[in-house]
């Protein structure tokens, strides 16, 4: 009889130690709403498919069998040197750049460098190994921080996991100034199936996924239907690293509740939003990005971000020469280096 190693015992014990109570744990019957609670922390309710989301989602990320991967390594770093833009959109001083308070010719900084360590505020900037290159491009791979993750079918925000925002509209996946529209029907009920096809693919950012790869399409006030009927309860966005901001993130994110009015409302310190559009230069083409939100009195509107006046606005879906894509990713925050 072979004799095996006592190095192989010890790894077959450990396998089973941390497997069997895994088999258990997924055969328990449990409710979404189920709280564990937690009385070492004071960060609220912790809910058990929250728990169980993160650990599949951390299990799929780790190393497919016969490669080779960094231990350890963050996903996304502190930005130390941030993207500027020049004010260069003469059309009027109410409306872009000028209307948000600058002059011609002045110098656009997006993002935050100076906040605290360990801690996460609207428009902190990152540069995120999205590639898996081991690289962490500044130029090209450059994403800021908008909210917690709004998680659409529990209708929920998870403090676990991160937003992050492209500084780039994309086609193809690939960084452009393009448009495109978010559903070439015109329908406000089928989620953005257009728009969709030019976020980055897994193929092409490697080293990230979606945190939920299928969600459930909403509207501004969490509905779940419009004029037009039904929203998608599984929308699917398999096959893509990132997808479309939600009305919830942005509005958690970038709305200044002391001032009421959209103008600047909004996109006070989010400007990073409208970078490479036509915010800053006419030339640019594409004047903001779509929204996966849904209008809810309407059987074609869409919510999108509109750099001429700087707030969210509503928009017929199969508009093709406003708007563009801007990828978001979602990624555990102890993914993070912050």
């Amino acid at each position: 009889m072979k004799k095996i190693s006592k190095k192989k015992i010890i790894i077959l014990v450990l396998t089973l130690a941390i497997y069997i109570p895994l088999v258990v744990f997924a055969s328990i019957s449990y409710s979404s709403s189920d709280v564990v609670v937690d009385t070492t922390t004071t960060r609220g309710p912790i809910y058990l498919q929250d728990a169980i989301d993160e650990i599949d989602y951390f299990c799929s990320n780790k190393c497919p069998v016969g490669m080779t991967c960094k231990n350890n390594t963050p996903k996304c770093i502190r930005a130390t040197i941030l993207h500027t833009e020049t004010c260069q959109n003469s059309s009027s001083a109410s409306y872009y750049c000028q209307g948000a308070g600058y002059a011609l010719n002045d110098t656009i900084t997006y993002g935050n460098t100076t906040t605290s360590t360990g801690v996460l505020t609207t428009g902190d900037a990152f540069d995120c190994d999205v590639n898996g290159d081991g690289v962490f491009d500044a130029e090209t791979e450059r994403f800021y921080y908008v909210s917690n993750y709004y998680d659409t079918n529990r209708k929920r925000f998870n403090d676990k996991v991160a937003v992050l925002v492209y500084y780039s509209n994309t086609t193809a996946g690939v960084a452009s100034t393009s448009t495109v529209a978010y559903d070439c029907s015109n329908q406000n009920n089928n989620g953005p199936v257009t728009a969709m096809q030019d976020l980055p693919t897994t193929a092409q950012w490697t080293n990230i996924r979606l945190y939920k790869e299928t969600r459930q399409i909403l509207t501004r006030n969490d509905e779940t239907a419009t004029q037009n009927g039904n929203l998608p309860t599984s929308f699917s966005y398999v096959g893509y690293a990132a997808r479309l901001l939600t009305y919830q993130e942005l509005l958690h994110g970038c709305y200044d509740y002391g001032n009421q009015t959209f103008y600047d409302g909004i996109f006070g310190r989010c400007n990073f939003l409208f970078e490479l559009t036509a915010y800053t230069n006419l030339s640019f083409g594409v004047k903001g990005s779509w929204l996966e939100t849904s209008l809810t009195d309407s059987t074609s509107e869409v919510y999108a971000l509109f750099s001429q006046t700087r707030v969210m606005n509503n928009q017929d879906s199969d508009i093709t020469h406003i708007y563009g894509v801007r990828p978001t990713i979602e990624i555990l925050k102890t993914e993070i280096s912050y």
